[in-house]
């Protein structure tokens, strides 16, 4: 590595560790406000200590805050706005933007965590398969979990190829025997169905099973629980399907031309003019809809 490409390395790491620092003594009376954040963490398979990222948490949504207080009754002011106006916007912009910063940095954990939930029991039916076949070939438990490690390459990203890493990571660096790094797994691991099978492989390991006949049963097992919830994702695209026709496509209709009619006949909607109510319907309300139709669907969706 160049000396360049070390100072470059240096500065990132400085920056990164600025906000705990900038922090110091007074993070630690507020780490226990952020319990839950821990075990989401370890979930999200996030390589960043607790206390530093608690320290991003609150670093950078009031970093925001300053920049838009600083900002905002600057530019405000500029375009002719009082000064009392232009203090109350930036305070409320400011406001709103340490909230959505907060909430993004304190909510992406769990997102992360529960996409990873997703993507692990998408993969386990499969992966179970082909720890049958290694099993079948004689290998034991630790090289199995290092040949399913080297699944995970820039071509193609695997979940539970990360997860036999850390297990792989944790037996050859912090010398950890298999059955200790497996059970450091499942306190980690965000998917209930990967934690069931890790103890029955522990148990199995443990009492000298056969392990090949446990994978085999236990990719049946997880290929049936598999269809079970393709079908069920079926019914729920056609229930989305018929919710997307009658509220983005029949529901702006039947609004545009009642309001088209009561805007030939004359009137108001509690004061507010049939024009821009009918701006706020295909402009507000619909893309709105639409925004919720779309996460709630990427919620249902599996990974691809």
């Amino acid at each position: 590595m160049s000396e360049k490409e070390t100072k470059k390395g240096v500065s990132i790491t400085s920056f990164l560790a600025a906000p705990q620092q900038f922090m110091g003594k007074s993070l630690d009376r507020l780490l226990p406000l952020f319990n839950d954040l821990k075990a989401n963490l370890l979930r999200a398979n996030i390589k960043i200590s607790f206390p530093t990222y608690v320290s991003y948490n609150l670093f950078f949504p009031s970093v925001s805050l300053i920049a838009i207080i600083a900002t905002v009754p600057v530019i405000a002011f500029m375009y002719g706005e009082s000064l009392l106006l232009s203090i109350f916007l930036g305070l409320s912009f400011g406001l709103l933007s340490w909230a959505i910063v907060f909430a993004i940095i304190y909510v992406y954990p769990s997102n992360l965590a529960s996409s990873r939930k997703k993507t692990i029991e998408e993969e386990l039916p499969y992966l179970s398969s082909h720890m049958a076949v290694l099993s079948q070939g004689g290998l034991p438990p630790e090289r199995i979990f290092r040949s399913l490690s080297m699944l995970d390459t820039k071509e193609i990203k695997s979940v539970m190829a990360e997860e036999a890493t850390n297990i792989v990571r944790d037996v050859a660096v912090l010398g950890c025997d298999i059955i200790t790094s497996m059970e450091k797994s499942i306190e980690r691991s965000p998917s209930k169905k990967f934690t069931d099978f890790i103890r029955g492989f522990i148990a199995v390991t443990r009492s000298g099973g056969d392990m090949t006949r446990y994978f085999l049963m236990s990719a049946r097992s997880l290929m049936d629980s598999a269809k079970i919830a393709a079908k069920e994702l079926t019914d729920n695209l056609g229930i989305v399907a018929e919710f997307y026709v009658a509220l983005m496509i029949v529901f702006p209709l039947l609004v545009l031309i009642m309001l088209s009619v009561m805007g030939i006949i004359g009137g108001s909607i509690g004061g507010i003019s049939i024009m821009m109510t009918m701006n706020l319907v295909s402009y507000i309300a619909v893309p709105i809809s639409a925004m919720f139709l779309i996460v709630y669907l990427d919620t249902i969706m599996p990974p691809k």
